[in-house]
């Protein structure tokens, strides 16, 4: 089943989208099941480490089909992927998303994005879409933005983990252009599992195709 969008915007999240992320992470077994509280403290820009953290809206269906979110040519990715990781606070507001497309303007949030800033590098620690959503570019889509506001901040990799049976995240990770680089033995619990170890140099990709080297 298509959405029912015609296209789609990245932006900041905001405490408005709070209602809407958490009902996505709620619906998705992958995805970070965080409080209201652990969300409200990642968009406090006074907090420590700073944090981005992004949605993407739908823009209201006018026609029978989805729009092309993918650059030319682009593999659509599974989108559905989730960190259990302990939350950490957001950047400053003012990026060019946020700028270009302000909360709530006919739209409904159907994904997210968040990234702690750890200079010299970055954390990603969850990517979640609308299960009626997926398969539409949206993981790539988001983290094209997150990986250009990572560049602005003058950070050069990103790093993330995900259990290893989390094939879909390893998956989506993979086309993302991240490599694996280690595991952590027992790491999980809830089932006891291992973390597979990823990373990814920003400076190495052009952040409007992610998973493709700068030319």
């Amino acid at each position: 089943m298509s959405p029912a969008f015609t296209g789609v915007r990245v932006r900041r999240m905001t405490p408005a989208d709070l209602d809407r992320v958490m009902e996505i992470a709620e619906s998705l077994k992958e995805a970070p099941q965080w409080p209201r509280a652990a969300f409200e403290r990642a968009l406090d820009p006074k907090a420590q480490p700073r944090r981005i953290a992004v949605v993407a809206e739908g823009i209201a269906k006018t026609e029978g089909r989805f729009p092309e979110v993918l650059p030319s040519g682009a593999e659509a990715p599974v989108d559905s992927a989730g960190l259990m990781r302990g939350l950490k606070p957001p950047p400053p507001s003012g990026s060019s998303s946020s700028a270009s497309s302000a909360a709530g303007e006919g739209g409904e949030v159907v994904g997210f994005a968040v990234a702690s800033l750890l200079p010299p590098e970055a954390e990603l620690e969850t990517i979640a879409v609308a299960s009626t959503a997926q398969r539409h570019g949206l993981a790539r889509r988001l983290f094209a933005e997150l990986a250009a506001e990572i560049g602005a901040a003058q950070i050069t990799e990103v790093f993330l983990e995900v259990r290893a049976s989390n094939q879909p995240a390893l998956g989506l990770y993979r086309r993302l252009g991240f490599t694996e680089t280690g595991c952590r033995v027992r790491y999980y619990h809830d089932p006891v599992e291992d973390a597979v170890l990823m990373r990814l140099r920003i400076g190495a990709i052009d952040p409007t195709s992610p998973g493709k080297k700068r030319l």
